[in-house]
């Protein structure tokens, strides 16, 4: 709870910010009326302002032997006889006004005379707000600043330890009790002049207070107290036991504050750092900031802090965590051309570097230049270290004024540097989390389905390197009894479709040439072009017939390297030749630089479809693995292909049987159904109209699978398994027995099979999708051609309907 100190008892406006539980801070204002029937600071118990306890202290004090002691407490005394008054209750503060001058006397016991002009204290009416006198360094505070006391609990919190403090003084008064049940209070000031803020802890003097019993207190045993001291929140327990109506309170309280600043803002500094995205946020780097001035007393004080790795080759992540001081001038702290900088000696020699002048700098590099032209005089860097004690970060601390930072500084600025460089850590880790959440979405080869075992892995590795034990090491991950379902979209002719697109390209820009080497010949004497003619003729000539595998390095190298450098220098002879070389090299790809025009609408068909066949697999497995869990992965060549195995061990919950298995089998003869209709539909939309042709092997004796460490994929294991992969590899190639035609063709889906119970199943399948109009009527029944190593095998064929 928060309050405004009000400057007079009545009619101000007073503020109670509350921190509850939850850490959320939550501020309101009130006017003293309303503050009232909040609720805050009202004692169930009638409260009088006396001066008697007071006056009975003085009293002990005119034997004292000191001497100016005892002569104050006979002054005091002697006015006290004079005005009787004093010895009894007010019930209006009105009622002080003609003995304001004794008052003040009497309030040296509270308040020495010498150190009111410093001391921040006040005194009222016991658990009373408004105060009846305030020291006059209080009064010059509350006036000039904004004051908020700070409760940390909430609201009811803060009521019920009010009054269960008056509760425990009624114990300690009336029953001998011991208790010290004081609220933890802290009162922030802002000072206007520097903006800062100083936090003062408030410390409750209850001596001068009396409870006065209405009636004989009822005694209460120790299992009574105990009960209360046990549960101090249930108030209705103290009520019953310790009634209003019984007990009054009379007497005067104080409140002194003693200036706490350095240790409350190192402690909200630690809290806030202790805050998710504490130095990621501007806002909270901006928070940070402020604390820290608070902590060091400078008003004009600049925070930075940056992620950062030294030397800059030890970590390839680019962290984006750049709060320094220099991050809208400057792209590296540690490039270098700033070498030898305040910035690269902290990160070089893992030491805090204090400049109390930047001016007078003997060598400065551009970071040092920066510094001062953006105002800052004297500054303060030191690296940030990891559990390793490797450099991940800069922080620093700067200020206009030069000196303003010097030694004294730089012995507290070392004492911040563990918790920078923990909540530096913490935010690179979390940056981590978020980068290798990425990858594993985007590229790993570890799929969703089996996180889990990898999880399991990696708890048991943790858990042996906590025991210490040397030999520890991550489990082999592997999958028994799984069932494989391979399955491609290629193609068709794709390798012959790309060397006739290099085979026109090469062709066109070899007449390219040949154009501008006839026109430079005709009138220049330069006898390398009439060669260069006749090889680009020659080139012309022998790649018209025919393109082979190392043609394409060939000309490539014989273009850039021989003919490229003819055209420049023929330019630099002749003005016609430059227009004609111009537009030549401009009709040429900025990349490869060579005619790419029929090889880029090749590529470009082939990256439509792959896409297109990519993002429907995505789409199609993550509804299949609603239906059954399973571990899927896909590759793009020209083509796709992708690949499912599914089985009980790959399943963390639930059980596997055959129904799963024919499920999955049936969604992927359906998908590919689906391909081959959108890629027929792409024809007209991509530069070369290209056509798939769809393969689907089926293998029904399950295997195993392995994870391959060097390779980061699953792969089959044991030499058993191993005819799966050899078939998988070899069926695309593969021809149909005395027809010496392709098992796989432009729109159609093969199904390459090893048993007659597969060949029943399918045809059971393809039927269903006969009656749907999805397929042709039509299934043919194949035997392939033996296979190197591979015989047997059968094939059912049939075309998708568009």
């Amino acid at each position: 709870m928060v309050a405004h100190i009000p400057d007079s008892p009545a009619g101000l406006e007073e503020m109670i910010e509350i921190a509850p539980a939850d850490n959320k801070v939550v501020s309101t204002s009130f006017t003293e009326e309303e503050f009232r029937q909040h609720g805050f600071m009202l004692s169930p118990y009638t409260t009088r302002l006396s001066f008697a306890p007071l006056i009975r202290k003085w009293l002990k004090k005119l034997k004292s032997p000191d001497p100016a002691e005892a002569l104050l407490a006979r002054e005091i005394m002697a006015r006290v006889e004079k005005a009787p008054v004093l010895n009894e209750p007010f019930d209006h503060i009105n009622e002080m006004a003609a003995h304001q001058e004794t008052i003040s006397l009497l309030l040296a016991g509270l308040f020495p005379l010498s150190l009111r002009d410093t001391q921040l204290a006040k005194a009222g009416k016991p658990f009373e707000a408004s105060p009846i006198y305030q020291t006059p360094a209080m009064e010059r505070h509350i006036t000039k600043s904004q004051v908020i006391y700070h409760f940390s609990q909430t609201p009811e919190q803060v009521q019920a330890t009010i009054m269960v403090g008056i509760c425990a003084l009624i114990l300690n008064k009336c029953y001998g009790q011991k208790i010290d049940l004081d609220p933890n209070i802290v009162l922030t000031i802002q000072c206007p002049d520097s903006n800062l803020c100083r936090h003062y802890r408030a410390k409750l003097i209850h001596e001068f207070t009396d409870v006065i019993p209405l009636k004989k207190p009822t005694p209460l045993s120790p299992q009574q107290v105990n009960e209360l001291l046990t549960n101090i929140y249930d108030t209705e327990a103290w009520m019953k036991l310790l009634p209003p109506s019984h007990f009054e309170i009379h007497g005067l309280a104080a409140m002194e504050f003693i200036d706490i600043t350095r240790e409350e803002s190192l402690s909200r500094l630690k809290y806030k750092l202790i805050e998710k995205d504490a130095i990621l946020r501007k806002d909270s780097v901006q928070e940070l900031q402020r604390l820290l001035r608070s902590f060091f007393g400078i008003s004009n004080l600049r925070m930075g802090i940056s992620a950062i790795d030294y030397p800059k080759e030890r970590n390839v992540r680019k962290y984006q965590l750049r709060n320094d001081l220099l991050a809208e001038c400057q792209e590296c702290l540690i490039s270098p051309e700033n070498i030898n900088s305040i910035y690269d000696k902290a990160c070089r020699y893992k030491e805090v570097l204090l400049v109390e002048d930047l001016e007078k700098l003997p060598l400065k590099t551009p970071v040092e230049n920066d510094l001062i032209a953006m105002g800052f005089r004297s500054i303060i860097v030191a690296p940030l270290l990891n559990q390793a004690g490797q450099v991940i970060g800069l922080f620093e601390i700067a200020s206009a004024k030069p000196y303003e930072l010097h030694s004294i500084i730089e012995l507290r600025f070392r004492e911040l540097l563990p918790l920078f460089g923990i909540a530096m850590e913490r935010s690179r880790e979390e940056i981590d989390n978020k980068i290798d959440a990425i990858i594993r979405e985007q590229f790993t080869m570890v799929h969703p389905s089996v996180e889990w075992r990898f999880e399991e892995a990696a708890y048991k590795y943790l858990e042996q390197l906590n025991n210490y034990d040397k030999k520890a090491a991550i489990d082999e991950i592997g999958f028994d009894e799984v069932y494989p379902l391979f399955a491609q979209a290629d193609i068709v002719n794709s390798s012959t479709l790309r060397n006739a697109a290099i085979q026109d390209d090469f062709i066109d820009n070899l007449k390219r040439i040949e154009k501008v080497l006839i026109s430079a010949g005709s009138f220049l004497d330069f006898p390398l072009v009439q060669y260069y003619l006749q090889q680009t003729q020659q080139q012309i000539e022998e790649i018209s017939k025919e393109i082979r595998s190392n043609d394409e390095p060939r000309l490539m190298d014989f273009i850039t390297n021989e003919i490229h450098p003819l055209f420049h220098e023929l330019a630099q002879r002749d003005n016609a030749l430059a227009l004609e070389t111009d537009r030549y090299f401009s009709q040429l790809d900025p990349h490869h630089h060579v005619i790419y025009s029929r090889r880029k609408d090749y590529e470009q068909s082939v990256s439509h479809i792959n896409d297109t066949i990519s993002d429907y697999l995505e789409v199609e497995d993550t509804r299949a693995q609603q239906m059954t869990p399973h571990y899927f992965e896909k590759y793009k060549t020209d083509g796709v292909e992708f690949e499912i195995y599914a089985g009980q061990s790959l399943l963390r919950t639930g059980n596997f049987s055959a129904l799963h298995l024919h499920n999955l089998r049936l969604w992927q003869l359906l998908a590919m159904c689906h391909i081959t209709r959108r890629v027929a539909q792409m024809r007209n939309e991509i530069p070369l109209p290209l056509q798939t042709a769809q393969l689907i092997f089926i293998y029904s004796q399950p295997i195993s699978i392995r994870f391959r460490m060097d390779e980061k994929r699953f792969d089959v294991d044991g030499a058993y398994n191993v005819r799966y992969e050899i078939i998988k590899k070899r069926i695309d190639k593969a021809l149909i027995e005395g027809r010496n035609e392709r098992l796989r063709q432009a729109g159609k889906i093969a199904i390459v099979y090893t048993t007659e119970k597969d060949r029943l199943e399918y045809l059971e399948y393809l039927n269903y999708l006969i009656a749907q109009g999805i397929i042709e009527d039509e299934v043919e029944e194949l035997i392939l051609e033996r296979l190197q190593g591979v015989q047997g095998l059968r094939a059912l064929r049939v075309t998708v309907r568009s």
